[in-house]
């Protein structure tokens, strides 16, 4: 009989051999390289930090099964953000009639852009960076509920700050 802490060994032996295989089975599906290389990397930590309690018995098949999973709940979680970020920029501004409509207009601009930048970012910068900030999540929470470290955490929204402080341009 195969024990739990051997088939976890053997599901981490069967990812590092087949790492590459695994980022190309999902930009196969997602197309996206820098993606696949995350989303492989999160189901590698996950199953470090987690290791499955029951027997693994085709380690392979359960990799892919996993990765495959893990891309389609990224891909959703960016575009439940991406919906959220689009219904917030639709909320009329119900105090517009007390300002000039040069301030309108530059701080509509200031805002559009800064929407375009973090929608560039990519997509695990951009998720930690709109639940801290958007949100209010703690890093604590945000590394619990994506399933990252808190490191991670903190280094995907410095990462995101750099970005938007280098593109942003205000005067």
């Amino acid at each position: 009989m195969i024990s739990s802490t051997s088939s976890h060994s053997a599901l981490i032996v069967t990812l590092a051999y087949h790492y590459k295989d695994l980022v190309d089975y999902v930009r196969h599906y997602f197309g996206d390289r820098h993606f696949a290389y995350e989303v492989v990397h999160d189901v590698c930590l996950q199953l470090i930090e987690h290791p499955p309690e029951k027997v693994i018995h085709t380690p392979l098949a359960f990799l892919r099964r996993a990765i495959k999973n893990r891309a389609i709940d990224l891909c959703r979680n960016d575009e439940r953000q991406r919906r959220y970020i689009n219904s917030v920029a639709e909320i009329p501004d119900i105090h517009a009639h007390d300002t000039d409509g040069a301030a309108i207009l530059d701080f509509t601009q200031r805002l559009e852009a800064l929407k375009r930048i973090i929608e560039n970012l990519p997509p695990r910068q951009q998720q930690v960076f709109l639940l801290h900030r958007l949100h209010g999540m703690p890093q604590l929470e945000i590394a619990q509920e994506l399933g990252i470290s808190r490191n991670m955490v903190t280094q995907h929204f410095s990462r995101a700050m750099a970005t938007i402080q280098r593109t942003w341009h205000w005067e």
